[in-house]
């Protein structure tokens, strides 16, 4: 009988997937009201950061941390500009390290920015394009950070976002 229970433990699992509640719609479907407390921790701990402060969340796997920064982002993204997305779906996760981590960031943050037509200076642009190409190394060569980039355009800056985050998933 202790087979057959583990058995089926062991089948549920595999068809019921731990993936994070992310979108607004599948937080009002599925969210189960949880965690307050630490949604407000997190609200005043960010309301209390100066600019050079770091927050780092973390827990197991499953235990909910996607799910309430999602809340949090949806919580809050009226007085922030906010910008949530898994990072599986910017690299490979075989090659996941604190470079492409922090460039798949910077890339989201700008790409976004664009879409809601915010704009980046051109100084700002630079030193992210200067650091990237001093920073990464793809198919062998080091990256010119004038990959076919106009600077003056939303096209063009989109358009290399999408060649440097298909370089990204190629790595």
């Amino acid at each position: 009988m202790t087979n057959n229970r583990l058995e089926s433990f062991q089948k549920a699992f595999q068809n019921l997937p731990l993936l994070p509640l992310t979108t607004p719609q599948q937080l009002n479907k599925f969210h189960v009201e949880y965690g307050t407390e630490i949604l407000e921790e997190l609200d005043h701990l960010v309301e209390d950061c100066s600019a050079d402060n770091k927050i780092i969340f973390t827990g197991h796997r499953g235990s909910g941390k996607s799910t309430l920064l999602a809340q949090f982002c949806q919580n809050t993204h009226n007085r922030y500009f906010v910008v949530f997305f898994s990072i599986s779906d910017v690299i490979e996760m075989s090659d996941v390290n604190h470079v492409n981590i922090l460039l798949a960031m910077a890339v989201k943050l700008m790409e976004a920015a664009e879409e809601s037509h915010i704009r980046i200076g051109d100084k700002t642009k630079d030193a992210f394009y200067q650091w990237f190409s001093k920073h990464t190394r793809t198919e062998g060569s080091s990256v010119d950070s004038s990959i076919e980039l106009e600077t003056s355009g939303e096209a063009g800056v989109n358009a290399w976002f999408v060649k440097l985050l298909a370089k990204l998933k190629a790595i």
